[in-house]
């Protein structure tokens, strides 16, 4: 793929395009004799979905010369934890949504036991992707099933959802900030974090890097929070106000407020990004405005 010196909403529908039709190959290319759970995988991989994850490792990989197959393998795999993770926040148990991005949920349309063993199913494919990637080597295969596992465990995804089912409405920022870092930012996070893994880097450069991850992940959880609260039903494709009893930013704050707040973070992740791409204005300013677009779904 070109790019441009800004991000366009274009070069994420391509990639998407390019992207789905691989994870659907692969998905489809599993075998097992139960059809049930490959069936609901390939549903819900055809609901479609923003590819944030992936395309964010396309293109910061793409800027600092990494092999566009050895992406490739860390955009399935970090997209098909996110898969699970959004098949399971669907069930009953968790934020009980009968649709996602207009069309219903596993869950829905299949049963919840089929919902829970398709979402199990897309982990284990997360780590089936890099464990036979013909693309690492054995170290860097363990280093990378290592930080995708720190990342979706009680390090990570696991524990922010935790967090945010039982966490009091009341709870501090400082506490809501922590699940967000965890549920939303901990995936985020490691899409640049495997990237060190077949990259050398300063020491400097891996903790910007990882603020990066950091601020786009809180960006990502703090619009979705804010749309829950003032979005469109039908733009966001589910129910909205959902979240109301629970500890979120968008719930505490008023919109102006939330807005600065928003602010206050896409700042702190141009710092971070300004200094990482301080050699390569190109990359600065296609990544700073790509983080425009994902903040400016509220706006």
């Amino acid at each position: 793929m070109n790019i441009r010196r800004s991000f366009n909403v274009k070069d994420l529908k391509s990639y998407s395009i390019v992207f789905d039709k691989s994870l659907l190959k692969t998905v489809q290319n599993l075998k097992s004799p139960d059809k049930r759970i490959k069936n609901a995988m390939i549903y819900f991989v055809k609901t479609g979905g923003k590819r944030i994850r992936p395309f964010l490792i396309h293109q910061t990989g793409t800027f600092l010369g990494i092999d566009s197959k050895t992406l490739n393998d860390f955009a399935l795999a970090v997209e098909c934890v996110h898969l699970h993770s959004l098949i399971h926040d669907d069930l009953p148990s968790m934020d009980n949504d009968d649709y996602r991005r207009g069309r219903l949920t596993v869950h829905k349309k299949f049963d919840e036991a089929t919902a829970v063993l398709a979402g199990d199913m897309f982990q284990v494919l997360s780590i089936k992707t890099l464990a036979e990637s013909k693309h690492l080597s054995p170290n860097q295969k363990v280093e990378t099933i290592k930080m995708l596992s720190r990342a979706n465990g009680l390090e990570g995804l696991i524990a922010g959802q935790s967090l945010d089912i039982y966490m009091k409405k009341q709870s501090s920022v400082k506490d809501i900030e922590t699940m967000y870092l965890l549920k939303t930012g901990a995936l985020f996070s490691v899409c640049f974090n495997l990237l060190l893994t077949v990259k050398k880097l300063s020491t400097q450069k891996r903790k910007d890097l990882r603020v990066i991850g950091d601020t786009i992940g809180k960006i990502f959880q703090v619009t979705d929070d804010m749309l829950d609260r003032w979005g469109d039903e039908k733009k966001v494709g589910k129910k909205i106000n959902k979240d109301s009893k629970k500890a979120n930013i968008a719930y505490k704050y008023n919109h102006k407020d939330c807005l600065k707040y928003l602010h206050q973070i896409q700042n702190k992740n141009y710092q971070a990004l300004r200094k990482f791409f301080a050699n390569n204005q190109q990359a600065l300013v296609y990544m700073s405005s790509l983080v425009d677009f994902i903040s400016n779904r509220v706006k």
